[in-house]
């Protein structure tokens, strides 16, 4: 899956010169939470919600009303925006920009082509695309099949039980280990909701299997 599949296109942008007003403005307008800032076709930086508020809510001022919001209307976005934005290609996957994303901090991954933005995709776009690959929410059956589960030959077993009773994979991946796991587990979301006697037939083969609730 490459983010080219799933960005939003094309991005909604602002420049360096658009008033914090009319940024605001914008976030409500395309109910969005980031703005890419571009200039001359080049992004040069990223505008955010929160950002936008700190600055229009900021206490810290011995201003009166009409002070403040006269230099408030003054401000560009120029002004407020982050300068080192985390950016990535229309050809990156889907798991390597949820990857991104989550180790950067961040909510909003532009997508430049060469120096042109060219789409956005956000963190709940990413776990969205990600929860439907997985077939989280689907009917069905979820099977934990422990240790053997990771060799060709045992695959192939699991695959040839799988298609004898005519069932069918709606996902299929393995689960990295946990703080407390030091062990791969695979991981089948099965169209059946009744598994039972490929759950007995697994184990005729000496796998260990459970059916995952929930």
């Amino acid at each position: 899956m490459l983010v080219r599949e799933y960005m939003s296109s094309p991005a909604i942008t602002v420049s360096p010169e658009t008033s914090i007003h009319d940024a605001e403005k914008m976030l409500r307008e395309h109910q969005v939470r980031r703005l890419p800032v571009v200039e001359k076709g080049k992004l040069v930086g990223i505008v955010t919600q929160n950002r936008l508020r700190n600055v229009s809510a900021s206490p810290a001022t011995s201003l009166s009303v009409w002070e403040l919001n006269y230099l408030l209307a003054k401000m560009k976005v120029k002004d407020v925006m982050e300068k080192n934005v985390v950016v990535i290609t229309p050809d990156t996957t889907i798991e390597a920009a949820a990857t991104l994303g989550q180790s950067r901090g961040v909510g909003t991954l532009p997508v430049v082509e060469g120096d042109k933005v060219v789409g956005v995709v956000t963190t709940t776009d990413l776990f969205r695309i990600l929860t439907d690959a997985l077939g989280f929410g689907e009917t069905g059956a979820r099977l934990r099949i422990r240790d053997r589960a990771t060799t060709s030959n045992a695959q192939k077993d699991i695959m040839d039980i799988i298609g004898k009773h005519g069932a069918k994979i709606v996902a299929m991946f393995y689960s990295a280990p946990g703080p407390r796991a030091s062990r791969e587990d695979l991981i089948i979301h099965l169209d059946t909701t009744d598994p039972v006697k490929i759950v007995n037939d697994l184990k005729a083969k000496a796998f260990e299997v459970a059916i995952l609730k929930g």
